[in-house]
């Protein structure tokens, strides 16, 4: 198996994506996406990380982060898987593992209007694969808090944002 060796910048933030195994819709509703993030708020207090964004789709996660201190990416983005496997396996309407494939893209964000790219990416995402006709309509994802920030409009999304267009980190 391969070595991969993943470049931890200093307080850049880092966008990532991992898959379910076999792409299986598991991460439909809201209780196993709602573990998703109790996962990601625990890993939080071992790997200290600031969370930028994230959408929660029914086979992949988007999450764009900021690892901090010595945390690295890859590290941070292990342990949330694990946790989420580990509370998973007693579960009783769980499928059993494995639960993800083994390893996840990383992409370094390297200037403002490459993360501009990456969070219209995140937050497009449910809109690109037919789950909902806009951005505010699916309930995982971080884009509810872009708004209050006043950075998206509550009726951005509902076509392909030119951002973005021909970008695919799936």
């Amino acid at each position: 198996m391969p070595n991969y060796r993943r470049f931890n910048p200093d307080g850049r933030p880092i966008f990532v994506t991992f898959v379910t195994h076999e792409r299986r819709h598991w991460l439909q509703g809201a209780g196993r996406v709602q573990l998703l993030m109790d996962a990601m708020r625990r890993i939080k207090a071992m790997y200290p990380f600031r969370h930028v964004a994230h959408v929660v789709m029914p086979d992949h996660v988007h999450w764009m982060f900021v690892p901090i201190g010595a945390a690295s990416c890859s590290a941070i983005v292990a342990a949330v898987k694990r946790d989420v496997t580990w509370r998973l396996k007693g579960s009783a309407d769980s499928e059993g593992p494995p639960y993800w494939q083994a390893r996840f893209f990383d992409h370094i964000i390297r200037d403002e209007r490459d993360w501009q790219r990456h969070l219209d990416y995140i937050h497009f995402n449910p809109v690109k694969h037919g789950l909902t006709p806009c951005a505010a309509e699916h309930p995982h994802s971080s884009f509810r808090e872009w708004v209050v920030r006043g950075v998206y409009d509550q009726e951005w999304g509902r076509a392909e944002p030119r951002s973005i267009a021909g970008l695919d980190l799936e």
